[in-house]
């Protein structure tokens, strides 16, 4: 059974805008520099285009956009037990106001451990010289 010509012009439409608004947001999170409000948000110095937390705080902007209530429910489902729907929807809340914790990062010339230290603890087999 073939489908009728506006039935089949229809889903194509409908395909081709959700691939384009699909990327759109893609190219938005990231191509797209910071504006002012979100560098503010963000705290970033003024004229940085890319600040630490952009994408992650755009990416939670969309999902909190688009998502229904249930999607808490099923999320904290799958984080396991302590976790609930009201502390999930907070968290990406939190995350598109543009309060992200910048993780640290770790240079390797900065840090004294050594891949060679030898834990007095660990495992009895190694002797330490």
């Amino acid at each position: 059974m073939k489908l009728p010509l506006t039935l089949r012009l229809a889903f194509h439409g409908f395909r081709a805008a959700t691939q384009a608004g699909f990327l759109f947001i893609c190219a938005w999170l990231a191509f797209i520099p910071a504006n002012i409000n979100e560098q503010n948000a963000l705290g970033a110095e003024p004229g940085t285009q890319f600040p630490e937390g952009l994408r992650p705080m755009r990416a939670a902007r969309v999902i909190v956009a688009v998502t229904p209530e249930s999607a808490y429910q099923l999320i904290a489902t799958v984080g396991g037990r302590g976790l609930s729907p009201l502390m999930v929807q907070v968290v990406l809340l939190q995350i598109a106001t543009g309060r992200v914790q910048v993780q640290a990062t770790t240079d390797p010339a900065q840090t004294t451990d050594s891949a060679r230290d030898i834990d007095i603890n660990g495992p009895r087999f190694i002797q330490v010289d």
